[in-house]
């Protein structure tokens, strides 16, 4: 498609029944969606990137410390915090729980996706691809009907992603119906790719644009070189990843590392990179919520985001923001006027 350029303006089954009765004892009106306050001639929008944890049931580690993440979030704040997105559906993301809570997850999600009117209708659920079991768990999940796909955060250099045992449990995954999220930092985009290509048989999605280093697109670092190197690697790795045909990738995340007075134009660079690499059929949005709190409120991100593709098709534009998942993660068609 035609490239455009940056805006120019502003084990344990009793836990687990008690943990799935808690979340079905919320009450019927966290579950309601709520009025949206939008423009009506907005295209509403799939969230493709859902967080929601509640820290009396679950135990996330990795969230000791952190200020800003350090509590429950769960429906009730997300449904007032689309409030006016016009973001109408979500697909839950795996939130990294301790390792002997990923059933746990899956059926706490299973049954939340099951509640009447909650905006949740499918879910990534967390994995460990290299673990001895790996193929029963993946199959474990196989007669859901929430379940799309698995996610496990990579780190570093992404150096699993090359060992035979990792490799094989994402061929398991892909083997079974299901997509992998490849959630990494830029610097293991690298491994990823060499993921990729050794899983012919397995769908990717390529989660928050990559992970690019929004500060390194700031006008102020563009004639930095090393700014430079890592936008020419990131764009390099985007870009091979983005030839198998069948990788998509997720418009998400950049905004939880924004700086302060951040403004559409810092973040439309990466955005417009990815939109036009791997064009208008394998892109979805996900909101990151509560993580892209880190940055920005949802509101503040979706708005951004509308800003940024406004001068686009409206054609491209309903692909990108419901259209496309729809139809990879196979949930039910948006009545849209």
């Amino acid at each position: 498609m035609t490239k455009t350029s940056a805006i120019q303006t502003p084990a344990r089954i009793d836990r687990r029944n008690a943990m799935i009765a808690g979340l079905a004892t919320a009450g019927a009106c966290m579950l309601q969606a709520p009025v949206l306050s939008m423009d009506k001639s907005w295209i509403p929008i799939v969230d493709c990137h859902q967080h929601l944890w509640d820290l009396s049931r679950q135990k996330l580690s990795w969230l000791q410390g952190n200020d800003t993440l350090g509590r429950s979030f769960v429906m009730k704040d997300y449904l007032a915090a689309i409030e006016g997105t016009g973001i109408t559906k979500a697909v839950y993301m795996e939130v990294d729980v301790d390792k002997d809570e990923k059933f746990l997850e899956g059926e706490i999600v299973t049954d939340l996706c099951k509640q009447a009117g909650s905006p949740t209708v499918a879910a990534v659920l967390g994995c460990i691809p290299d673990a001895p079991d790996f193929a029963n768990y993946v199959n474990h999940w196989k007669k859901n009907p929430f379940v799309r796909g698995f996610r496990t955060v990579l780190s570093g250099d992404n150096d699993q992603c090359v060992m035979p045992n990792f490799v094989r449990g994402i061929q398991t995954i892909g083997e079974a119906g299901f997509r992998f999220d490849l959630c990494t930092s830029p610097k293991g985009l690298a491994n990823c790719v060499k993921l990729v290509k050794s899983c012919p048989d397995t769908r990717f999605i390529v989660d928050h644009c990559g992970n690019v280093e929004i500060k390194a697109w700031r006008l102020q670092n563009r004639n930095d070189e090393a700014s430079r190197k890592m936008i020419l690697e990131w764009k390099r790795d985007m870009t091979m990843l983005a030839g198998k045909q069948d990788t998509i990738c997720k418009i998400s995340g950049i905004v939880a590392q924004v700086p302060k007075g951040w403004t559409a134009e810092d973040i439309a660079p990466a955005i417009n990179f990815c939109l036009d690499t791997f064009g208008p059929e394998r892109v979805v949005v996900g909101s990151d919520w509560p993580v892209c709190l880190m940055g920005a409120t949802l509101v503040e991100w979706i708005k951004a985001l509308r800003e940024i593709i406004a001068s686009r098709p409206d054609s491209d534009q309903r692909k990108l923001l419901y259209e496309n998942a729809v139809r990879h993660y196979a949930i039910e068609k948006l009545a849209v006027n």
